[in-house]
């Protein structure tokens, strides 16, 4: 988990490598640090575009990716050299990550389901812990089963000392700040020859993970065999038309309470609202969803929606299934089915609460979930603050 305030720390690294590159000679050349020309942005990119997130990727030197041997979720021995002749896509992770990875892991899911199974084949995907508090085996076996890629990739772990060592080769800023973890959330296309082509930094934003992942399919294309035969449909980014003085109807999960009675729920202005964004594979969700009824029946507290941010789910059924399991809710779940507007509503986090003041002003906002008591207090604190009846 990590404080978006920290994100600063990891930006500064990269811009001052980045920088470093503007001056290095064609002997420094042999280093392996980014090259300075940028891979040409994928269809759905405009790299000059400030709207636009998407990272369209740094092309490398192509010198050979540092070989490791590490221990996957299975306690398997891998090694980086096992896959020669697959182009391999690396990422770095934190085990317990709820922020920044569960976008890379997905995009990297979301990419191979775009390439087609048959050139899939040729695609090996490789995690490698970012978290020096959480390195053992069940560490990324959790982390993997609760994004269902147990069998879909090998996250990779070790000792410290290996990992560091790791960290280092592969230039990944890792740091423990305020009791989090913050990281380089970096992820490397590695071609079948072992050599480095392709770095991407994934931004944290929800409603991009699909662009994101039709960039990174479109590179991965670019180092496989010409019989791979792919064709991959453009997903191009689309930029919230929203704000959070606009409203926008979202589809609520059927369910039983208030899921059984409406189709959609309006989140925008009219009166203040709190909204909890979630996912599925958030530890602990049903119970904590289960106790945010007893907020939610207070008296004078504002309409609680929960927003489940879909593109992070593993599947299509995740959420659906988690609120058919719950018992009766008093308020509703409504589903966010392109991450547009948790991004408009600034969510950094899964669980993310933002509060709103009935016209669009976003005046609350807290990473994770708190108790009723202590919800009680920060909500009608925010609310009294900006002088705003609860409803």
């Amino acid at each position: 988990m990590r404080q978006p305030s920290v994100w600063r720390e990891w930006g500064i690294q990269i811009a001052v490598v980045v920088l470093g590159l503007a001056l290095v000679t064609s002997v420094i050349a042999w280093f392996r640090r980014p090259a300075q020309t940028p891979v040409k942005p994928a269809n759905n990119v405009t790299a000059v575009d400030p709207s636009n997130p998407v990272d369209p990727g740094t092309s490398l030197l192509g010198r050979p990716a540092p070989d490791f041997t590490l221990t996957d979720q299975f306690g398997q021995k891998v090694s980086l050299s096992q896959f020669r002749g697959k182009v391999v896509v690396l990422a770095f992770v934190d085990s317990e990550c709820t922020t920044i990875c569960p976008l890379t892991t997905q995009s990297m899911v979301d990419a191979l389901k775009l390439l087609g199974p048959e050139a899939a084949k040729q695609v090996q995907l490789l995690g490698i812990d970012a978290n020096p508090d959480a390195i053992k085996v069940a560490d990324v076996k959790t982390y993997s089963t609760a994004h269902d890629m147990l069998h879909s990739w090998h996250f990779l772990t070790g000792s410290l000392t290996q990992l560091k060592s790791m960290w280092k080769d592969y230039y990944i800023y890792t740091q423990i700040v305020q009791g989090q973890i913050d990281h380089t959330p970096a992820l490397y296309i590695i071609d079948a020859q072992g050599k480095e082509q392709v770095l991407y930094l994934t931004p944290m934003k929800y409603g991009a993970i699909s662009a994101q992942a039709d960039v990174l399919a479109r590179d991965i294309a670019r180092f496989l065999p010409a019989s791979a035969h792919t064709n991959v449909k453009s997903i191009p980014y689309a930029a919230p038309k929203i704000t959070s003085s606009s409203s926008v109807n979202l589809p609520v999960i059927s369910g039983q309470g208030a899921q059984a009675t409406q189709a959609t729920v309006r989140v925008g202005p009219g009166h203040p609202q709190l909204l909890v964004f979630f996912a599925s594979w958030v530890d602990g969700i049903r119970q904590d969803m289960e106790q945010l009824n007893t907020y939610s029946l207070g008296k004078g507290h504002p309409k609680v929606v929960a927003i489940d941010v879909a593109p992070t789910e593993p599947n299509s059924s995740a959420a659906s299934s988690l609120v058919a399991s719950l018992p009766e809710l008093s308020y509703p779940v409504a589903m966010d089915n392109i991450g547009n507007v948790a991004d408009v509503y600034q969510a950094q986090d899964l669980v993310w609460m933002s509060l709103t003041d009935g016209k669009g002003h976003i005046i609350w906002s807290h990473d994770g979930w708190l108790s009723e008591p202590e919800l009680t207090k920060a909500v009608s604190g925010a609310l009294a603050h900006a002088n705003v009846p609860a409803s």
